[in-house]
């Protein structure tokens, strides 16, 4: 570090070069505000870690110190040296050096960029009506902005309808009838039962949803958008599911012991994990299925311990405080029996013996089965795909929407305004689902409460003289910030635009540049880094 740092001591119009341990930490922020006055620096370069979760950091001290933020630039010298060339130090280091030195002769042709605003309308949108979507619609409605709640079918509830109690001992009927009067109650949410989402128009701040209702299309403004359209029950054809009465599922079985339909007068219940799951069609861990077998196991154990159950299992995940429930289960005669993904448990054709090769064991099992029981996880719906393709945002490969960063955003796309919670998101517990929706609420409560929103001057601009009207750019853009002006040219809405620069990289008549990332800019790197070559 201390090599960069004298090198780049030496690049022109370089006043002051130095280095911290932390450069993010307070202090060394209170250092970058302090020197910005005291030696006039118009420009700041740092070489740090990546961009793309510590640039805003730093441009926010720029401009506590007065300085425009865009007059920084960021060399990615962690990410892209010490961790990629950790065998080679010193070629790390010359590297680092190149990039620093490309980075200096960038921030010589920044230029200060003004934002704009534009107004808010000061009302959420949230699409799903199950416990995550009422949730959020709720804790939004409970800080005083209108809510409206798009629910599919004619029930509020989604998945927690066919959950009837819990490893804790809650009152789940309870839980959710009160939710749903509070939610049908409120002043502030207007509900939208039998309706779907046809299409999706505006940017964070204004949006224009397209509901399509019974009694035919409705247009709902909202300034942030919330995705709670929940997961569905996985399907499986593994272990003769579907071919008897004794292979059930569950979800089949906890419906079964509410209603009390269920025979505990059978003797051996077998309970079989991973049915369909954690495989090549389903690579994912449902994260509920093992919690939901222990919980089954117990019930049945309380209703006649006589009975013999079975858990097959490759993997226990009964994660976080529900271990102590995993527990009582082994000291209430629960048997756990290990299986390999290699080596599944075989049922016979009569459905009533299960064959087991386990690493446990040196010998085969075989265990007379009255009832099997799969745990079979959740699935994303197949609809996602559609709504993601109106809102633009990302679906993961088992087809779960993908949220902004693990850490720094968790519950918000990387689409501005729009944000997601619950089984949307992935395969999780009930209070976990909630703690989501509510984080949810507080972050889009920050849009909601503005008047008017600040847009960043870090975004496309088209040469009026150089457009020839090819629209290439209004096709290009996933975002539809581009449209077409009074005088037929191609013109960016500064609210809508991301700063993706696709625009610009389609362009054919190179008509578009998106600021501060402009041609000029890169065309200096370059020299720097061929003179130093």
């Amino acid at each position: 570090v201390e090599k960069v740092v004298e090198a780049a001591a030496k690049e022109p119009n370089v006043i002051l070069a130095t280095h911290t341990l932390f450069t993010c930490s307070d202090t060394s922020l209170d250092n970058i505000r302090e020197t910005i006055r005291e030696n006039r620096l118009n420009r700041v370069v740092v070489a740090s870690c990546t961009p793309r979760t510590h640039e805003p950091i730093f441009r926010d001290t720029l401009r506590e110190a007065g300085l425009n933020p865009y007059l920084f630039e960021m060399a990615n010298i962690r990410d892209q040296c010490s961790w990629v060339h950790s065998t080679v130090p010193e070629k790390a280091t010359q590297k680092s050096i190149d990039l620093v030195r490309m980075s200096i002769a960038r921030a010589s042709r920044l230029l200060p960029l003004a934002g704009s605003f534009s107004d808010v309308v000061q009302k959420g949108l949230v699409i799903g009506g199950g416990v995550s979507g009422m949730t959020a619609a709720l804790a939004l409605a409970e800080q005083g902005f209108e809510t409206h709640l798009v629910e599919r079918s004619d029930k509020l509830g989604g998945n927690f309808l066919g959950l009837h109690y819990t490893l804790e001992h809650e009152d789940v009927s309870g839980f959710l009838a009160g939710l749903v009067d509070r939610v049908r109650s409120s002043d502030n949410i207007v509900l939208h039962m039998n309706a779907e989402v046809k299409n999706v128009a505006g940017f964070v701040g204004s949006f224009e949803v397209t509901l399509s209702e019974k009694g035919g299309e409705k247009a709902v403004p909202c300034g942030a958008i919330v995705v709670a359209t929940g997961g569905v029950p996985a399907s499986t054809e593994d272990f003769h599911y579907g071919q008897s009465a004794g292979v059930i599922t569950q979800s089949e079985l906890e419906t079964a012991l509410h209603a009390g339909t269920f025979s505990c007068a059978n003797r051996n219940i077998v309970m079989i994990q991973c049915a369909g799951s954690r495989n090549d069609e389903r690579s994912y861990c449902s994260r509920i299925c093992c919690s939901m077998a222990v919980k089954n196991a117990l019930k049945v154990k309380e209703l006649n311990p006589d009975v013999n159950v079975i858990v097959l299992y490759r993997d226990i995940r009964t994660y976080g405080f529900r271990e102590k429930y995993y527990k009582q289960a082994r000291e209430a005669g629960v048997i756990f029996m290990r299986y390999e993904h290699e080596e599944p448990p075989v049922i016979s054709d009569s459905h009533d013996l299960v064959t087991l090769r386990s690493p446990d064991f040196p010998e085969t099992v075989e265990i007379e089965a009255d009832v099997i029981v799969l745990s079979t996880g959740v699935d994303a719906p197949r609809d996602n795909r559609k709504l993601a393709d109106m809102l633009k945002v990302p679906l993961n490969a088992d087809g779960f929407y993908v949220e902004a960063h693990l850490k720094l955003r968790p519950v918000e796309f990387a689409t501005e305004g729009i944000f997601l919670c619950g089984l949307a998101h992935s395969p999780k517990m009930s209070d976990e689902n909630i703690s989501q929706a509510r984080a949810v609420a507080s972050r889009a409560a920050t849009i909601l409460s503005k008047v008017r929103l600040e847009v960043g001057g870090q975004i496309s601009s088209v040469d009026q003289e150089k457009c020839i009207s090819c629209m290439t750019c209004v096709r290009a853009c996933p975002y539809h910030a581009p449209y077409v002006n009074v005088n037929g040219k191609a013109e960016i809405a500064a609210a809508a635009c991301m700063g993706c620069g696709i625009c610009a990289s389609e362009c054919p008549a190179e008509a578009i540049q998106l600021r501060n990332f402009e041609s000029a800019q890169f065309e200096s790197m370059l020299e720097a880094l061929l003179a130093a070559g």
